[in-house]
Order: C-alpha cells, then structure tokens, then sequence
C-alpha cells in the first residue's frame, strides 16, 4: 500500500492504538513484524513468500559463520548468502534483461520467454541489500550475529522502509528493534511533522510535476528546446520530492514507533561537484555501494587507473541497481566518468579548499549550477524510455532553439518551482531556520501550520500516484 493511499490511513489508525496497548516488548515486535507482513502482501501476498526466504536464508547463514572458524566453511557460507540474494534479484529483477540482451533467439524462442518473471516484486532491491548486508558485516565480524529470528524478521521487514528504504545497516537498526519502547506523544509529533512533510513534497510537488514530465517525455520530438529543458529540471524536481518525500514520510514513521531511521538526502542539489552530489542523494545506497563494492574492489589505493576502474565498475552496477535497461547503465556510466574526471582534476582537493571558505561567491555558484546541469542532463538518461526518446530528447535541447519558442504556462512554473526549492535549501541551511525559528515556535503554531499543509495536500493531490522508487 502506498503511504499517500487512503487504504494506508486506515492501516495506521488501527495499529498505532493496538501498539499502544501491548505492554510486553515481545508483543510489541511481533504486532510490528505481523504489520509489515500485512503492509507487503496488500501488493501481491505471493511475493511475500520471497521476503520471507531472504529473512530465512540470511539469518541461518549468520548463525552459521558465528559457529564457524575455518576460513574455507565462512567463504561458503558468505557464498550461500550472495547466491540467494544475487540470485533472486537476478531472476526477479533481471531475467528478461539478460535473456533480451544476451541470449539469442534461435536458443530461447520467444513463446518460452513469457515463463520468465514479468512483474518485480516492490522493494526487492532494498531488502536484498539490507539482508545482505547484515550477512557480510557478521562475516567480516564487524557485527554480532542476531541469534532472535523475530527480531531480525523486523529487521527486515520494518514496514516504513521495506519497499524504498533507507537501506538500513544492522547496527543501526537491530539494537533499537531489541528495544522497542511504548508510544511517545513526542515520537508521534515529531515522526508527524516529518510525515506531512514528505507528503506535501510527494503529492502537492512531485505528483503534480509529474503531469508536465511525461507530457514532455512522451513526444520531445514535439517541443523547442526552452521547453525540454524546463522538462528536465521539472523531472529533477520530481523524482527528488518523490525520492526524499518518501524518505521524509519513512523517517517520520520510524519516529512514531521510537525508531531513528538514517537520513538519505541532503539537499543534494546544491552540491558543487559529482563527488558532493553523491555524498548529498540517496545516501544509504551511495554509502552501501562504498562500503560493499568499491571498497572491498580496491578503492582509491594504487593507481589512478585502478582507482578509475573500481569508480566505474562501482557506478554501472548502481546505474543497473536503478533498473533493467541499458538506459540506466548509462546513467550510472556517465556519473563514473564523471566522478572519474573529478578525481584526476583534482576536484575533491578544491571542494575541501571551498569549505574552508577559500572559493566562495560567484565561483561556488558557478560550481553549482554546473554540477545541476550534468545532474539534469543525466536525468534525462533515466527517466526516457529507451535511446530512440532519449537521443531525441538530448539532441533538441541543444538544437531546437527555433521551436516552441513561447514556452507553456506549465513550462515556466516548474522551471521556477525548481530555482525556489534550491533558494529556500540554501536560506535554510545557511541560516539554521529550522533549528533558530521553527523549532522555537509554540507547539500551536506548529500544528497550525502543519494543518494548513495538509489542507494543500488535499486540495492539490492528483491521484494515488506510485513512487518513482518502486520499481527499483
């Protein structure tokens, strides 16, 4: 069920009173864990049956390497783990990718391909990771292992990031689902403010900003090049409200319950390079992939080459995390050239000299909207649907000049949406306000103006549209 769905409202009004009255730690997870459950199945209760083996595997493997001292019995049992979850996701996820790009007709005719797995279960990128991530933190012993199958059922299963994340480290979130605490007032108001918000972000900006995206999306054949680019900022708006709000309503469904979930974003574009922009946007995976991939391949040690090498391979494979299509391995390939290009001009030496205030000004404003601009003609490459729309798309916004040169009401708007949301990101971290005014007015005015947007929500909402992240 989607968190902007009416359905869900009732999913909370009827937990958080049943949370309230289990007074016994025990049954507060377990009211939890039968929740999540419930709140997957509402898509297709038979890919539960997936979770639920990804749980198992997962947990058995754990127990398994904290018995286990010979090196050659853990490597196996890592290997089991990597197995089931690569496995899984290969199948589920990417199975007709790979059959459609590298298996040839004459040896997979095309009447057996519809055999294969044509619907991707929601958030199975995401509690792969998490689970596998687990597995390799107890391997590595940086970890210990989680001997109470229920708690690490809920540790994966949580259901405010089950199906979009924050993808959630084990010692992050173990420890606090071993220790459930009671309803809080306090939890509930803050985890509140933070939920309104992502819904005002999602429905009143990025739903509605949506109507003007896959207008533009559909025919770019059909619009100047003024208009394509308002469609690419309008896009990068979108998917970030959508993304973050997401991730805003999550975090503040953990408040409720107690629990502190990471935060994924922050306000990743005001970054001045490639290399900011993703220390800024998705934080988590970005992390995760450090951490699990480019690390463990080398990192930056050796060469420039080498470290090149371990930037691009790390990229395109979150470019293919994204998605089953060479359009989003080549959105993850022009980010590594990008950050490969920053890395051998000596970008990062320069963002450290900018945040000690040594290039500021003009030149960081430059940096800026430089670094928005690769993001936006990057986002291109995501968002079309397939390189036929994508080639077209590029090549007017640079060529199409002469066309559509009146741009359209709706053109102008979102163009001017996104320009505000960088404004008002940049007021507000330079200034504090959240911490220096909001957070210092009466709890009155606070719920007021959390009334009022809610007010705009529902006059503004378009429909009960999905997350962008869902098909991920």
């Amino acid at each position: 069920m989607l968190f902007n769905s009416s359905i869900f409202l009732v999913f909370m009004l009827v937990l958080l009173p049943l949370y309230a009255l289990m007074p016994r730690l025990g049954a507060r997870r377990a009211l939890l864990l039968v929740a999540s459950f419930a709140f997957y199945a509402h898509w297709d209760w038979r890919f539960l049956f997936l979770l639920l083996g990804s749980t198992l595997v997962d947990w058995l493997v754990a127990l398994w390497l904290g018995n286990e001292q010979r090196p050659g019995r853990r490597r196996l049992a890592l290997g089991v783990s990597l197995l089931a979850n690569l496995g899984t996701l290969a199948v589920f996820k990417y199975g007709n990718f790979l059959v459609d790009s590298f298996v040839p007709e004459a040896w997979l005719p095309a009447e057996a391909r519809p055999l294969l797995p044509t619907v991707i279960p929601v958030g199975i990128s995401f509690y792969t990771f998490q689970t596998l991530s687990y597995t390799l933190d107890v391997y590595r012993r940086r970890e210990p292992v989680c001997r109470s199958l229920l708690d690490f059922s809920l540790y994966v299963a949580f259901f405010p990031q089950l199906v979009a994340g924050p993808i959630v480290r084990s010692g992050e979130l173990l420890p606090q689902v071993a220790r459930l605490s009671p309803l809080r007032l306090r939890d509930i108001a803050d985890g509140g403010q933070r939920f309104v918000l992502g819904l005002f972000k999602k429905v009143v900006v990025a739903d509605n900003a949506s109507l003007f995206v896959d207008q533009v999306f559909a025919s770019p054949q059909d619009h100047g090049a003024l208009t394509l680019w308002c469609g690419a900022y309008a896009f990068a708006l979108q998917i970030y409200c959508d993304f973050s709000g997401y991730s805003d309503m999550a975090i503040g469904l953990g408040r409720a319950f107690g629990v502190r979930l990471p935060e994924n974003f922050d306000a990743p574009y005001l970054a001045r390079s490639i290399t900011e922009f993703w220390r800024r946007w998705h934080i988590t995976l970005s992390t995760w992939l450090r951490d699990y991939l480019y690390i463990p391949l080398g990192g930056g040690r050796g060469s420039a080459l080498f470290s090149a090498r371990n930037l691009m391979i790390t990229m395109l494979l979150g470019g293919l995390w994204h998605g089953a299509a060479w359009t989003f391995v080549l959105w993850g390939g022009l980010h590594g050239l990008m950050l490969v290009a920053e890395r051998l001009t000596g970008v990062r030496e320069r963002m450290q000299e900018e945040a000690a205030g040594k290039h500021g000004g003009l030149f960081g404003l430059f940096n800026l909207l430089v670094t928005f601009h690769m993001v936006c003609l990057a986002w291109v490459m995501f968002r079309a649907q397939g390189f036929a729309t994508m080639n077209t798309y590029l090549a007017r916004l640079f060529t199409a000049w002469g066309d559509g040169a009146a741009l359209p009401q709706q053109a102008l708007l979102w163009a001017g949406v996104m320009a505000g949301l960088m404004l008002v990101q940049g007021v507000l971290r330079r200034a504090r306000l959240h911490e220096r005014v909001w957070l210092r007015l009466p709890a009155l005015l606070q719920g007021a103006a959390l009334a009022l947007l809610i007010v705009v929500v529902a006059a503004l909402r378009v429909d009960e549209v999905s997350f962008i992240y869902f098909q991920f």
